[in-house]
């Protein structure tokens, strides 16, 4: 009868008992995937057209593989725009709205811009302070001025400094690196709260100082005489189609710093200025993909890519010969339009979207994909 209780105990008994924990394991590991909120890396690049990407403009020379791949893995948007600017610094009110989600004339007082229905404490109601607060742990890395101090100082971890530069420690390379270091840090300390990171490049705006191998790749140098013309080089890129040697009316803004004080070009429209200004453009742009595909190969050693929502856009778009302009002070779509790409968790793939979208939905979205409530502000 001993016997008996015993084989009917192996054979009947514990496989239940062990077929029911396992299936109570199963499920709790099913219920944590579910409720294992997913990362966000903000990727914000300084001055950049979204037709210098072959993502939106194909016969561009700009090699931007990792940028592409995003854009093949996730959803393109065709009309994303920074609905204008109070300064000449385009980059100012452009920074403002995507850290706190209003529109321009909503945005904090700021120099000659007085804004007398400013909420007060406003930098609580922007992005890190808002993340931080639902639990993220967030970390930014960017150039500095020209942006919402306020607002940078809310998160967590702040490693910010221009690096417009053509090495390692005065380029995009050493923003890549701060972003590297926090999730080696990460990683080293098993943190498992979800993630928020914004990582803003300082290129391709000037001094659009390249790293030499890719100035010689897109046959440009890194020109500081201005009584001379840069030499002319077959590597570089081609003028656009737009292109014109003098802007065709007062557009009313020929004085500002981008038309005339720009290092490398100054007030000359011609070919060889134009082109290899491009050159350097594209030469610091390639950089900064080169520094993105580091940080995705990174994640994905730790297993968070595929948790990760990867947003990749710019502050505003740029000229450089474009209707005889260089800057970023007009509304011609190559200026006032932004790349923006993204992917992550229940992203379409390779899929392209009609309609306005603008910077300061930027906020509300992430907050939206996050599960938490945007701010009222």
């Amino acid at each position: 009868m001993k016997v008996m209780y015993n084989v009917f105990l192996g054979r009947v008994v514990l496989p239940m008992v062990f077929l029911a924990i396992f299936s109570a394991c199963k499920q709790d590991s099913k219920k944590a995937e579910e409720q294992r909120r997913p990362n966000f890396l903000f990727v914000l690049v300084d001055d950049q057209s979204p037709f210098d990407l072959q993502t939106y403009d194909p016969a561009s020379i700009l090699e931007t593989p990792n940028i592409s791949k995003l854009a093949e893995e996730g959803t393109v948007f065709e009309s994303a725009r920074h609905m204008g600017s109070w300064s000449g610094a385009v980059c100012t009110p452009s920074r403002h709205m995507i850290m706190s989600g209003r529109t321009l004339w909503h945005l904090p007082s700021r120099g000659d811009f007085k804004n007398p229905d400013e909420p007060i404490g406003l930098e609580e109601q922007t992005m890190g302070a808002v993340f931080n607060r639902a639990g993220y742990k967030t970390m930014r890395t960017c150039k500095k001025g020209n942006s919402y101090p306020a607002a940078n100082e809310q998160f967590t971890v702040v490693h910010d400094a221009t690096k417009r530069g053509g090495t390692e420690e005065t380029g995009s390379a050493w923003h890549a690196k701060q972003v590297l270091n926090y999730l080696d840090d990460r990683e080293s300390n098993a943190e498992s709260s979800p993630f928020l990171i914004y990582f803003g490049f300082s290129h391709p705006h000037d001094t659009r100082n390249g790293t030499p191998e890719l100035l010689a790749k897109y046959g440009a140098v890194n020109h500081t005489d201005s009584l001379n013309l840069p030499p002319a080089n077959s590597k570089q890129p081609p003028l656009q189609d737009n292109y014109l040697v003098e802007h065709p009316f007062l557009h009313g803004h020929p004085e500002l710093r981008d038309e005339e004080r720009v290092s490398g070009v100054w007030k000359n429209r011609d070919e060889e200025t134009v082109r290899n200004e491009l050159g350097r453009e594209y030469a610091c742009s390639e950089n900064i993909d080169i520094q993105i595909g580091k940080v995705l190969k990174k994640l994905e050693e730790m297993g968070e890519l595929d948790n990760t929502y990867i947003i990749y856009t710019s502050d505003h778009g740029m000229s450089i010969g474009r209707h005889g302009l260089m800057g970023k002070q007009n509304l011609y779509e190559h200026t006032w339009r932004v790349p923006f790409i993204v992917k992550g968790p229940g992203i379409p793939k390779n899929k392209r979207v009609e309609g306005n979208i603008y910077l300061l939905d930027v906020l509300p979205t992430l907050c939206d994909l996050a599960g938490i409530e945007s701010p009222k502000t």
